[in-house]
């Protein structure tokens, strides 16, 4: 059962009888995501500042883009990988969520701005984050937290399947929104909800194809889709946000599932009605407000 605003959503999304995904150019796709965030992103909050700045960082070939977001006495970093399905979102894009997160966690978050696909396919985006993972943790004096949504998700969890194999220190915690943690395409919400949606099952296969550069064997690999060993490495405490009416809902179930069996699993919070994609749109769905309310919950203390 869709929510009024969902079905009204969607119907209008229909009526633009889009091309398919494949048809459009790549720069217009991502034209079309930042017009999208300019009309129903919601308005930017002046009282929260932010700044942008370079970081060149020894392992990485050029110099990686950040954007922090301040909060008074800020109680820890949170590094932020934006969703976009690895060929789209930006800073600008994940302007609002990034603002929305700050208010409700009263930590200072940063925004990554990592190279997108095809033109950087796998591992380039990861390795950046890992950079500026590893770059925080000694640079800054508060404890980093990880959060991302969708295929930023996706790169942060994938960094701390990669962070557990290097023995290296893990974050103190994570917040994911509607994840993608398998890329092996096998799980029943891709079918149950392949069309109709916005995201469609055939997006997500030609999304997966342009961040692999076209060999979908990379999508076995554990931090690729670490969906898989979340049940065999360390994992922070965890809070999800998931949508009902969403082809990745099952990446989030199956996770909060292995979680919480791990007492890894800080707080879930499955929205009826809404789909993928919901907390960048709070001037199209009042859940999105609801969603940051429930995750100030866990940092008021």
């Amino acid at each position: 059962m869709l929510t009024p605003q969902t079905q009204l959503f969607l119907e209008s999304l229909k009526n633009l009888n889009l091309p398919s995904i494949e048809k459009i150019p790549i720069e217009m796709l991502r034209d079309q995501f930042e017009t999208a965030m300019i009309l129903y992103g919601g308005n930017r909050d002046e009282s929260i500042l932010s700044h942008d700045q370079e970081l060149t960082l020894q392992s990485i070939s050029k110099p990686i883009k950040i954007r922090t977001f301040q909060v008074e006495n800020p109680k820890a970093i949170i590094l932020y990988a934006h969703g976009g399905g690895w060929i789209r979102g930006s800073l600008n894009t994940h302007h609002v969520m990034c603002q929305n997160l700050a208010k409700a966690t009263h930590c200072q978050v940063i925004s990554i701005d990592y190279s997108l696909s095809p033109e950087n396919i796998y591992p380039t985006a990861l390795n950046e984050i890992e950079a500026v993972y590893k770059w925080a943790i000694s640079e800054q004096h508060l404890p980093i937290s990880l959060a991302g949504d969708s295929a930023g998700a996706n790169l942060m969890a994938g960094l701390i399947v990669r962070l557990n194999h290097q023995q290296f220190a893990l974050p103190k915690d994570c917040i994911f929104f509607y994840p993608s943690f398998d890329l092996t395409q096998q799980l029943d919400s891709l079918k149950e909800f392949s069309e109709g949606y916005m995201l469609t099952q055939h997006s997500i296969q030609y999304l997966i194809n342009k961040y692999l550069g076209n060999n979908v064997t990379l999508a076995n690999l554990p931090e690729v889709s670490p969906l898989w060993v979340l049940k065999d490495i360390d994992f922070p405490p965890t809070l999800i946000i998931a949508a009902s009416a969403d082809p990745l809902r099952d990446d989030s179930r199956i996770a909060k599932d292995i979680l919480e069996k791990k007492d890894k699993l800080k707080g879930y919070l499955e929205v009826p009605g809404v789909i993928h994609g919901f907390t960048q749109f709070p001037s199209l769905f009042p859940e999105a407000i609801r969603a940051f309310e429930w995750i100030n919950e866990f940092y008021k203390a």
